[in-house]
């Protein structure tokens, strides 16, 4: 992915809380709020995304030994 500084992002997440206000009504004390989430969704697509998580270890399946 190409870099992608904070100013574009800035504007982006901007435009996208713009677009999202005129589609739903929106109180203005949550404008901050929506422009917040929208930069932060912007941001989390930047980064690399997190490895696979591990396969649990498999247990060895197999005859008991017999110590008695």
């Amino acid at each position: 992915m190409s870099e992608t500084t904070t100013l574009e992002l800035r504007e982006l997440a901007s435009r996208i809380a713009t677009s999202y206000t005129k589609a739903n009504p929106t109180p203005v004390q949550a404008l901050p709020e929506v422009i917040q989430l929208a930069y932060q969704g912007l941001l989390s697509c930047t980064r690399p995304p997190a490895p696979p998580p591990q396969a649990p270890a498999r247990k060895r399946r197999g005859r008991r030994s017999r110590d008695t």
